[in-house]
């Protein structure tokens, strides 16, 4: 749901939850050291990745252990370089009768873990040491914290050449774009409306000046570059305050988003195509931040993702909009609705290829322009931009049928291909696909939450 974040197990929010959570590691939003056996030469950005995977697996084994008790082992094949495949050995052990919502939380880590693994041990001929070590859950002693980065995947303002780079992922995980360095002048943030400037923090000797997910200037002593990103994704929603559109099964539409969203971003990553995330955990980031962090990164395309609420009436075909640029955009517009006739027409044929579900649908979903009563785009992700930009709905989350759907991984891994096949053909061939409606819907959406709870840089 357009424009307007609590793990608890028990029920279907914690499934996704986890699972987006352990995905961020996975995807270098956090990291750590563990002993492997690397063999020939591998690149700073395998390194990082390698690093991230172990900090996602030893998250996830630890979580996994503390909810369900259970022992991990390995069975012959699954890669092609021949390692074993990992997989859980013994089923999971509950006190007590476990519930529906507990064994879907169960799977879903399961499905999460091999993934992680597997991936793990296949793309960098790497061992695993797949013991679990005593910790990890609450209320026993050596807790272990949350993985951080190891320290040789951090890049300090001294090591780089050239100057900084135009964003970077910060020691906790977190996304941001880079203002300058140390005293250096940066640009003025953005604070609803573009052009307000800002103070300039306290200046330490050798740190990053960054714009935080909630407008505000700090400093990171280190992180991990972005560079080169040619697409940004945006989770829509997030936080506290904004979670969206709610499904019958306690679905949140925040969730849902990230845990799609960094789906996509493995897709793309597999393609070779850079790419980075607007937010990468449960926080809040307003509208102005997010739009002004794809432009600072100077990408190709902005992608928005929700998932729409209310419920209206029963098609048998998917009911997905694609929210294209208009004339608050006028330089991006042939590209934005180039991309959103391109997502339009992925998807929907990706989705329709699902059985047995009964889709909403209004009578004008496609390709849209989205206009205020004022004549301006409706929606900040779609205005506030430079680069072409779409906020895609890829359903209704409020509708029962959908939201099963959209509770499953064969739903995420469909969706995410589908955006990735539009997103490359957008960026590497003149491919168009679904022609945008010539009539725009004219609608006044409420305004975005502006609460914000700033988050731990490092």
């Amino acid at each position: 749901m357009s424009d307007s974040g609590r793990l608890n197990v028990g029920s279907n929010r914690a499934l996704w939850a986890v699972a987006a959570s352990l995905l961020a590691l996975a995807l270098g939003v956090s990291g750590a050291s563990a002993q492997s056996a690397s063999r020939g030469g591998f690149t700073s950005e395998d390194i990082a990745l390698r690093d991230n995977l172990i900090a996602a697996q030893e998250t996830l084994l630890n979580v996994y252990r503390c909810r369900f008790g259970v022992d991990i082992g390995a069975v012959a094949g699954g890669c092609t370089n021949g390692h074993p495949t990992l997989e859980f050995s013994q089923p999971a052990e509950f006190e007590g009768i476990p519930t529906s919502e507990d064994i879907a939380v169960r799977d879903r880590l399961v499905a999460v873990q091999e993934a992680l693994l597997n991936t793990y041990r296949c793309r960098f001929d790497f061992e695993i040491d797949t013991a679990i070590t005593p910790g990890g859950c609450p209320g026993q002693a050596n807790s272990k914290q949350t993985p951080s980065f190891a320290l040789d995947a951090l890049v300090r303002p001294g090591d780089l050449e050239g100057g900084p780079p135009p964003g970077l992922i910060t020691p906790s995980g977190v996304s941001v774009a880079v203002l300058g360095v140390d005293g250096e002048s940066f640009p003025a943030r953005p604070d609803g409306d573009k052009g307000v400037s800002a103070p300039a923090p306290e200046v330490n000797e050798g740190r990053f000046i960054v714009m935080t997910p909630c407008g505000s200037i700090s400093t990171v002593s280190a992180g991990l570059p972005l560079q080169g990103v040619r697409v940004v994704v945006d989770p829509g929603h997030g936080g506290s305050y904004d979670i969206g559109a709610v499904g019958p099964n306690g679905l949140a539409e925040h969730d849902l988003n990230l845990t799609l969203s960094y789906a996509v971003l493995n897709e793309l990553s597999s393609r070779g195509i850079p790419a980075a995330s607007t937010r990468t955990g449960h926080y809040g980031s307003p509208l102005s931040v997010r739009s002004a962090f794809a432009d600072v990164l100077g990408a190709e395309a902005l992608v928005s993702i929700h998932h729409n609420g209310p419920t209206f009436s029963i098609s048998n075909r998917p009911g997905t909009e694609v929210y294209v640029q208009s004339v608050s955009a006028q330089l991006a517009r042939a590209d934005s609705a180039r991309l959103g006739g391109l997502l339009h027409q992925e998807i929907t044929n990706a989705l329709a290829g699902f059985e047995n579900v009964r889709w909403s649908r209004v009578l004008d979903a496609g390709v849209l322009r989205v206009l205020s009563t004022r004549g301006n785009d409706a929606y900040g992700m779609i205005s506030l931009p430079n680069v072409p930009a779409v906020l895609v709905e890829y359903g209704y989350l409020t509708n029962r049928s959908e939201a099963a759907l959209f509770a499953t991984d064969e739903y995420i891994r469909v969706a995410a291909k589908a955006t990735a096949n539009a997103i490359e053909a957008y960026l590497n061939t003149d491919r168009s696909g679904t022609e945008s409606n010539q009539r725009p819907r004219v609608f006044n959406p409420a305004r975005a939450p502006s609460s914000c709870n700033e988050v731990a840089l490092e």
